[in-house]
């Protein structure tokens, strides 16, 4: 039987002018549906704890200090089970796969994991203490900050953060860790998936989306699927229904303005396809969220 893949590529855009790092400070407990990105990212509970935090299939369950590590093209996901909707504080560190390239030495064959505790070394221990006590101290900062001039200082915490987990918490391996493209003929699907990422808001098709790489119609869709485990319409809607999720979290945008934000022709169409992967309307989503019935 085959299975049907629900996880979809995430483009990584920092909305930093000086740094390159998309900072996250959550304050509330939010589904996140599979997906994956090349970006590395640090995951820091500073209160509460996630119950369901999945990173290429192995399940946790954070409490306060709990550093988990989403290394380039893994994928993860968040889960909140209704009965255990407690609001959690929580940090996401994202640093862009271009960036780590240039500043981390040899990133592309570097692996990075932070043991059970249980199986510390007592010098890994004065490590992970040490990386949890920037990650607070980053955290009560971040959430605090209103001099301008305190983007250097947020600058200089990041660099120690990133640099404390390459030293103490990665290794070398033989397996390069960007995404595996280069099986012929489809070698260019990251840069496939970058391009429905920044487009996903318009009105595209497959058709549109060939004729950018010169491929055709029929070709590129045949492909795509069989990479991706989705058609290219089923992904460009994923995409599109991950951004319409944060803004019926984040935002109290109507259902109209959200549909027609990222992408879908109507809101119709949006509601039909949003029910359709999350088992409920965006409207009782909402409702749900509030604490309606």
């Amino acid at each position: 039987m085959k299975v049907k893949l629900m996880y979809y590529h995430e483009s990584i855009d920092s909305k930093s002018k000086i740094f390159p790092v998309k900072i996250i400070l959550h304050d509330k407990a939010a589904n996140v549906p599979k997906h994956w990105h090349r970006s590395l990212e640090i995951s820091y509970t500073y209160q509460g704890s996630i119950p369901d935090f999945t990173i290429a299939g192995k399940h946790y369950s954070t409490r306060p200090g709990t550093i988990l590590v989403v290394n380039s093209n893994e994928i993860h996901s968040v889960f909140f089970p209704k009965k255990k909707r407690q609001d959690s504080l929580a940090l996401s560190l994202i640093f862009p796969y271009p960036f780590l390239m240039k500043i981390v030495p040899n990133y592309r064959y570097r692996r990075y994991e932070i043991p059970d505790k249980e199986l510390l070394t007592a010098n890994n221990q004065q490590n992970l203490a040490e990386l949890e006590g920037i990650l607070k101290k980053f955290f009560q900062f971040a959430s605090h900050q209103t001099n301008p001039l305190d983007e250097i200082s947020k600058t200089s915490q990041i660099l120690q953060i990133l640099y404390l987990l390459t030293k103490n918490f990665s290794s070398i391996v033989t397996t390069p860790n960007d995404l595996a493209t280069t099986d012929k003929p489809f070698e260019r699907l990251d840069e496939i998936i970058m391009f429905i990422q920044e487009h996903a808001k318009e009105a595209l098709t497959v058709t549109k989306i060939a004729d950018h790489f010169n491929l055709s119609a029929s070709y590129f869709s045949r492909n795509f699927k069989y990479h991706m485990g989705n058609s290219v319409i089923e992904y460009l809607n994923l995409v599109r229904l991950h951004e319409a999720y944060q803004l019926l979290t984040n935002t109290k945008k109507s259902i109209l303005v959200i549909s027609t934000q990222v992408g879908f022709p109507n809101e119709k169409a949006f509601t039909r396809t949003f029910k359709r992967i999350y088992k409920v309307t965006p409207t009782d989503y909402r409702k749900r969220l509030n604490g309606k019935k």
